[in-house]
């Protein structure tokens, strides 16, 4: 009779557990893609219309990330058909989770190699949902697709019987880190540590054997496509006029913007007491091992956020998972934890819920207090770990860990909650996008009709219409126009040439908000003037946001 009640009370367990990490999911799956990944759809779908190669479209995103959009893109139009209404985003996002799910299986089976299965459940469960219950901001960027390859590196490291094969594996997919943004090469090396905690062999082999693809992928595409490399320099140069170093003020940013960030993903306030925990596993000398590797592994977490200098949340997309596998490790390893783990995540979620629920001001205003007070609560929490786990008496069953994660990955994917906390874009909320207008406007012109886009990538996305610019949302002109600095770097002379070379564009569409022609410099001024006719009387019927001209002629 007992055996029967605790089979029967297991089965309710993992039934609760995978009902809330179901649940979880779908609501992620409920809000658009955010704007950033809806402008590098828009600029490959627009300019590959016009007959431009994805090797040569500029959206502000390095190759491997463009080829990796284009590939999920073409999957969807094959399963859907072209469009872009909320149906392919929502295609578009469940591709990506068939992705995550067949890396996190291959990350499961490398660590049960090593850890046993406890261990590469929690590990494995955690870091999957982080990844799927993705902060909007985060997920599909490219900080949050290095996020997820550095999973896969340590998959494909670890799950091979043969540890040569483990390394030769590892060391394309830890190159992919590098290539898919420049910025998230710590990444990377998050990956080979925690590669080296499982087996020192492997990770000497990955690190050679990405070293060397590293160099490859260099050398290639220096050659094959230089123009990778100049917008690298002139995007470096957008974003920091002066090389970036190490000043005060950036470090306090960087800290403000850590706790503002675990506001909206309270797991961050977790991961350290998580942390302790596992280390209080060990003893001696291992222990302080431990602290040295969990240090150095959080800090690379947060370097993207740091080196890139403007602190958007998404650039803390591998904190959060890291994060979130580290809990979940602990979850499983550490019985003594559960339920004080559980508590916390249920007090911090909650009180995240309701400081997201606050009117924007009301944030802004009170960010100061706020992003302290869940620092320190993430430092007092792993005190007392360090202190407490495995000696508290009381514990619950795993799937409540589960449970716990999964209602902690959820503020900041509830509908109508903001993008931040407090930070940039901390007035946009959580929502579907409503562009009927856009693509309204795109049947009348004409699906098939050529036009010149003076927009943001993400109106592309929503408008379809082809166009033969290589710059399909033309960053450098509309920079041009404010930072005089800009004019004179290679991109901008190569993305002026949009505007003399094509003469079978028939409209020019405007977005006067984000582009403005009267701030742009003479030449462009004339060059549009000369092409197009923006007269009131001759603008085509649009959307408020948008002014619509035709060609002359």
């Amino acid at each position: 009779m007992n055996t029967f009640h605790g089979r029967t009370a297991q089965t309710v367990g993992v039934a609760t557990a995978a009902g809330a990490a179901l649940a979880a999911s779908v609501v992620a799956a409920l809000p658009d893609l955010n704007g950033d990944v809806r402008y590098a759809l828009g600029g490959l779908e627009v300019s590959g219309r016009g007959g431009v190669s994805v090797w040569d479209i500029f959206v502000s995103r390095p190759l491997a990330y463009k080829l990796l959009m284009a590939g999920l893109d073409e999957v969807r139009i094959l399963l859907v058909g072209d469009g872009s209404g909320n149906t392919t985003n929502l295609v578009l996002r469940l591709e990506t989770y068939v992705l995550v799910v067949a890396v996190i299986a291959l990350l499961f089976v490398g660590v049960r190699r090593y850890a046993g299965q406890p261990a590469a459940a929690g590990l494995a469960a955690a870091s999957g949902l982080s990844l799927i219950v993705a902060p909007p901001w985060h997920f599909l960027e490219p900080d949050w697709v290095a996020a997820l390859i550095a999973v896969l590196t340590i998959g494909a490291a670890c799950a091979p019987r043969q540890w040569w094969l483990g390394a030769l594996l590892a060391g394309p997919a830890a190159m992919l880190v590098v290539a898919v943004k420049a910025s998230t090469f710590p990444i990377a090396l998050i990956a080979l540590i925690v590669i080296a905690v499982l087996d020192r062999r492997r990770a000497i082999g990955a690190t050679l054997s990405t070293v060397a693809w590293v160099a490859v992928w260099y050398v290639l595409t220096k050659h094959f496509q230089p123009w990778e490399w100049t917008w690298l320099s002139d995007l470096a140069n957008l974003v920091h006029a002066k090389p970036q170093g190490i000043h005060l003020d950036d470090l306090r940013k960087l800290r403000f913007s850590i706790g503002d960030a675990a506001v909206l993903s309270p797991v961050l306030v977790l991961a350290p007491a998580a942390a302790a925990a596992l280390i209080t596993r060990s003893s001696g000398h291992r222990r302080w091992i431990g602290v040295v590797v969990a240090v150095v592994a959080g800090g690379l977490s947060l370097a993207p956020a740091y080196g890139q200098g403007e602190f958007f949340n998404y650039h803390f997309a591998s904190t959060v998972v890291l994060s979130a596998g580290v809990c979940g490790a602990a979850f499983a390893l550490c019985p003594g934890f559960r339920l004080p783990l559980v508590a916390a995540a249920v007090l911090v979620t909650g009180l995240s819920i309701v400081l997201l629920h606050q009117p924007a001001h009301w944030r802004l205003s009170h960010s100061g207090p706020v992003v302290w007070a869940y620092e320190l609560a993430a430092a007092l929490f792993a005190v007392a770990a360090w202190f407490l786990a495995g000696r508290l008496p009381l514990s619950v069953p795993w799937p409540a860990g589960v449970v716990a994660i999964s209602f902690a990955l959820l503020p900041p994917v509830l509908p109508g909650f903001p993008y931040a906390f407090s930070t940039y874009d901390y007035t946009i909320p959580v929502a579907r996008s409503a562009d009927a207008a856009l693509v309204d406007l795109g049947k009348r012109l004409g699906p098939d009709t050529p036009v010149l886009y003076l927009t943001y990538g993400p109106l592309n996305h929503a408008i379809g219409n082809p166009t033969s610019c290589r710059y399909p949302s033309p960053l450098w002109l509309q920079r041009g126009a404010l930072l005089p600095r800009m004019r004179t770097r290679p991109s901008y002379a190569d993305n002026l040439r949009c505007l003399t070379e094509d003469q079978d564009v028939k409209y020019l569409i405007v977005q006067p908000t984000w582009f403005s022609i009267p701030k742009s410099t003479p030449e462009v001024q004339a060059l549009i003037n000369d092409r197009f006719d923006c007269s009131p009387a001759a603008l085509i019927p649009s959307p408020p946001s948008l002014v619509v001209c035709p060609a002359r002629g």
